[in-house]
């Protein structure tokens, strides 16, 4: 198990406050220590919502023993009820949670799903993930990647992850070195690339 550092956590933390997050997706839960920080972001923000935009995160992971003691660990700190777990292939759910919002969103124009997309989780795949979330990302939303930097062993695969979310047009991308290495990349108002 590699999770997030308690730094990395932290810098999670004031960065949802600050976006007053409503909706996170996390792909790859682990026992849930990252889910945790986030969610305790989201109950530091003290800010309202407008009637059915409650906060709440999804969270996928394949591994059942790994989903039952995050559930527990969410059930422990009280936050269970902030939290949906899927457990399954997260191709399979992003793909099911994508066709989900464009049947919604045809019917009704919506700016995106999510606010914060994190991945933890399968770096072959990526690219993959990143293409299935961005329809479903706020603009202004942001996905942050762990593992840029540590194990060194993934810098290859995820230096070309990096160069590939940085030559979209309507992205902003930059590796911050904290903790394991965290690209985080905005999704921008296309009028509002530079």
């Amino acid at each position: 198990m590699l999770a997030i550092t308690a730094d990395t956590g932290m810098f999670f933390k004031i960065l949802l406050s600050a976006m007053h997050v409503r909706r996170i997706l996390e792909i790859g839960t682990s026992v849930g220590y990252s889910t945790l920080w986030f969610a305790e972001a989201m109950i530091q923000d003290g800010t309202t919502r407008p009637e059915g935009e409650e906060k709440h995160i999804i969270t996928v992971d394949m591994n059942h023993s790994k989903i039952e003691r995050a559930t527990k660990n969410f059930d422990d700190a009280g936050v269970r009820g902030l939290i949906e777990v899927l457990e399954g292939s997260a191709r399979n759910i992003l793909h099911e949670l994508l066709k989900n919002f464009e049947d919604k969103n045809h019917i009704k124009k919506t700016d995106g799903l999510f606010d914060f997309v994190f991945f933890d989780a399968d770096k072959e795949y990526l690219r993959e993930y990143f293409d299935l979330v961005l329809p479903m990302l706020r603009n202004g939303g942001i996905v942050a990647t762990d593992n840029m930097l540590y194990p060194e062993d993934y810098r290859p695969l995820m230096a070309k992850y990096a160069n590939y979310v940085r030559s979209k047009p309507s992205l902003q991308s930059v590796t911050v070195p904290i903790g394991n290495g965290e690209e985080i990349t905005i999704k921008l108002a296309s009028e509002a690339r530079l």
